[in-house]
């Protein structure tokens, strides 16, 4: 049900917000915002993770159209830059592989031709000191979505070679020293799902949805032979690290390990649920395997016996990766999670969850909202949780489940009360100095889409999903929490987003089913919707008024006649605290509007999530000397103002020109 709201309401939010990837004119582009830290997370599956050879950094590839570089401990480091081409648009980030020299990522993922419609596979190779792509792979068939996308890629232990395994039904096998394809074998007659070479470098290993597995000898890429047996598709593939014994992990709930030399079956393990994932520790004593059943077990594979059983996803387990150490096992997971767990060994285990070390991931959903309580404390609403971080480190502190997809939040001007949708309908008022829970508000019959304190402390306002039957906006006494007033307008249906009110509280605004509208705050009465699409935001001195249209429009409140178009980044807005800027954020681009002539100041391109998704929310800390984004995929991250209150700044800069 979640999952299904989620979907229904970022319909909505994408209404004005169709991208036309248009670059401002004669614009200063800082490149990477000046990120002082973020919290990382997925907002699709986790479909692959890998450890550097070295151990001192961990790679995950998602749904999401991300790749994502952690430290060890856990800190979400960066996301990699991944070009944007309407020929050539990122839909799935499906397999990740770091090169044994540590220096290159190979990534599989699967393409989408915006023009054609088709869906293509690619093999892309980074450099990872410097982000750089350095070398794409291409070739792989075109089709529709079930049917492409490179599943698999591996290193040879020399990194000489790189194999692929594709829904193509291909096994490929490139040098990289000169980028030319050294095999290519259709022996499979269905996709590929896995490759790995084994440790000694003499064995290339493949899987299938035929049920087989292929062993192919690297000295002429010709295969050496078929294993067969499993009863359905297999989905992993994992050599031991003396390359004698190989382990395949099939959807037919079992595991088997193979005699490389001679391809006996040694063991069938019987897993009890579909088994997604197998990968043997460094020493070569556990063969780790996770499954549909959101476990995680951990096997003798000389002895063919369970040694144990982690518990602590709530998902399907899709990938597993030792730390080249063996001190940690990371795993990543399916939907609704989409989280990166790491596992201690017995010897090391201190979580109350057997074996669970920690989350890597934070929110598992864009994130929607994010306010700052003064300068000191920071909330992030997303998925079904509300988070609080100190503002200044980072350091996550504590969370709020709302049992409510949370797309939206509010805070009270005193900072004392915090609103966040709640179950049934409802809206949860809690205390923000420890969260207790001191009102739970009934009344809406959907959803809850909106919400808003005015300035003065003394309204709540909620709006909520589209009713059918009586679509309004409440308003809420704070001081009892007794309903003032009910507010509709001709035609205007929820969702009801982005409710805002004027500085002086007089005037309230909101985006009804994408349609702007603004009331009066004192009888409710209607007084306007715009014919432009978007969310909308009043300045600090209530004097201006912007839309998120496509482009953007800012409206003088006085007469509400039009005074600026701005641009088609239009996914988020916030006004600096002293009303001096516009920060936007869109698809492709963080950018500052001067607001005293519109000039856009500069603009940030980097480190904004997958362009075409890029950033969903943005506030300034009350001081105005930080910013916070938030991105549609699953990162929060807090930035040093570029452009801080006149008093503070140095009087030389770069002049713009207005696009």
């Amino acid at each position: 049900m979640q999952h299904s709201v989620q979907k229904r309401l970022s319909g909505w939010l994408l209404i004005a917000s169709i991208s036309l990837n248009v670059l401002p004119t004669i614009a200063f582009s800082q490149g990477r915002p000046p990120i002082v830290w973020a919290s990382g997370g997925h907002s699709g599956s986790v479909n692959s993770v890998t450890y550097s050879p070295d151990g001192q950094l961990l790679v995950s590839g998602s749904n999401d159209k991300t790749i994502k570089l952690w430290r060890p401990d856990g800190t979400f480091l960066r996301s990699l830059s991944i070009p944007y081409s309407i020929n050539a648009q990122l839909a799935d980030v499906r397999s990740v592989s770091v090169s044994p020299n540590g220096e290159l990522l190979a990534v599989g993922v699967q393409l989408f031709d915006g023009v054609s419609q088709t869906y293509t596979g690619a093999v892309q190779v980074w450099r990872i000191s410097h982000d750089v792509l350095v070398q794409t792979f291409s070739g792989y068939g075109s089709g529709d979505s079930t049917v492409t996308g490179v599943n698999s890629v591996a290193f040879s232990p020399d990194g000489q070679y790189l194999a692929s395994g594709s829904s193509d039904r291909l096994v490929r096998v490139w040098r990289l020293a000169n980028g030319t394809l050294v095999s290519s074998r259709s022996d499979h007659t269905q996709k590929v799902n896995a490759v790995a070479f084994s440790p000694d470098g003499q064995w290339l290993a493949s899987a299938s949805d035929d049920r087989t597995a292929k062993l192919y000898r690297t000295s002429d890429w010709g295969v050496e032979r078929t294993l067969t047996g499993h009863s359905d598709s297999i989905l992993s593939v994992a050599f031991s690290p003396n390359s004698g014994r190989l382990a395949t992990g099939s959807w037919d709930q079992t595991i088997r390990i193979w005699n490389v030399p001679d391809g006996t079956l040694l063991f069938s393990l019987g897993y009890g649920s579909n088994v997604h994932c197998v990968t043997f520790s460094p020493d070569g004593k556990t063969l780790a395997s996770g499954a549909w059943d959101h476990s995680i077990k951990l096997w003798d594979p000389e002895r063919g016996v369970l040694i144990d059983t982690f518990l602590g996803h709530n998902a399907m387990v899709l990938t597993l990766a030792f730390r080249p150490d063996g001190g940690l096992l990371a795993s990543g997971s399916w939907y609704p999670e989409y989280a990166i767990k790491l596992w201690a060994p017995p010897s090391q285990r201190a979580s109350p969850i057997r074996g669970l070390m920690s989350t890597l991931t934070d929110h598992s959903s864009s994130i929607n909202e994010l306010i700052f309580i003064a300068n000191s404390r920071l909330i992030s609403g997303a998925d079904t949780t509300a988070r609080f971080w100190d503002a200044l480190s980072g350091q996550f502190l504590s969370s709020i489940s709302a049992m409510a997809p949370v797309t939206t939040m509010a805070l009270s001007p005193d900072g004392e009360l915090f609103a966040l949708p709640g179950a049934n309908h409802t809206i949860n008022i809690y205390r923000t100095a420890d969260g207790t829970l001191v009102r739970t508000l009934v009344g809406h019959t959907q959803d809850i889409t909106g919400l808003a304190f005015s300035h003065d402390g003394s309204i709540l306002a909620s709006g909520a999903f589209f009713d059918g039957t009586n679509d309004v906006i409440k308003l809420w006494n704070a001081s009892n929490w007794t309903l003032l007033r009910e507010l509709s307008g001709p035609n205007l249906f929820g969702p009801f987003q982005a409710i805002n009110f004027s500085a002086d509280d007089a005037l309230l605004s909101a985006t009804c089913e994408g349609v702007p509208g603004v009331w009066h705050v004192s009888d409710g009465t209607f007084v306007r919707r715009f014919s432009a699409l978007g969310l909308t935001r009043f300045s600090p001195d209530g004097t201006l008024f912007a839309i998120a249209s496509n482009p953007i429009g800012v409206y003088r409140t006085s007469d509400w006649s039009q005074v600026a178009t701005l641009s088609d980044q239009n996914q988020a807005l916030a006004f600096t605290p002293d009303g001096l800027y516009l920060a936007v954020g869109g698809q492709s681009q963080l950018q500052f509007w001067r607001v005293s002539d519109w000039t856009l100041e500069l603009f940030y391109d980097q480190e904004l999530g997958y362009a075409g998704r890029g950033v969903t929310s943005l506030a300034f800390s009350t001081d105005g000397s930080r910013f916070v984004y938030g991105r549609a995929d699953a990162v929060a991250a807090v930035a040093t103002n570029p452009l801080p209150p006149i008093r503070a700044r140095p009087t030389h800069r770069i002049s713009m020109q207005s696009p």
